[in-house]
C-alpha cells in the first residue's frame, strides 16, 4: 500500500543488493511471503484492501448497561446481519 516518493532507487550495497520497487501482487507471489502464513495473510488482506474488498475494523461507539460512559467496539460491520 506504499507509495514511492520517487522512482531513483539508491542502494547501499553493504545493505541491500537487489532493492526495487515492484507490484503488490509480485512481491505476493515471493516464495519468502509465500512460505510464511502470517506475510501470507496480511498479503492477502492488502490485496484485499486494494481491490475495494477489505474495509477492516471501524470503530463503533456504543454504551452498556453497566456505565454510560461511551467506549468503542472494534469490528467489520460488513459481517453483521444488522448491516
Amino acid at each position: 500500500m506504499l507509495q514511492p516518493l520517487s522512482f531513483d532507487i539508491k542502494k547501499q550495497e553493504s545493505e541491500i543488493e537487489a532493492a526495487q520497487w515492484m507490484p503488490i501482487e509480485e512481491y505476493a507471489a515471493q516464495p519468502f511471503v509465500q512460505k510464511h502464513g502470517l506475510l501470507r495473510y496480511l498479503m492477502d488482506v492488502c490485496l484485499a484492501k486494494k481491490d475495494g474488498g477489505y474495509s477492516g475494523f471501524t470503530g463503533v461507539p456504543t454504551t452498556s448497561s453497566f456505565s454510560n460512559e461511551e467506549s468503542y467496539l472494534y469490528l467489520n460491520g460488513g459481517c453483521l446481519k444488522s448491516q
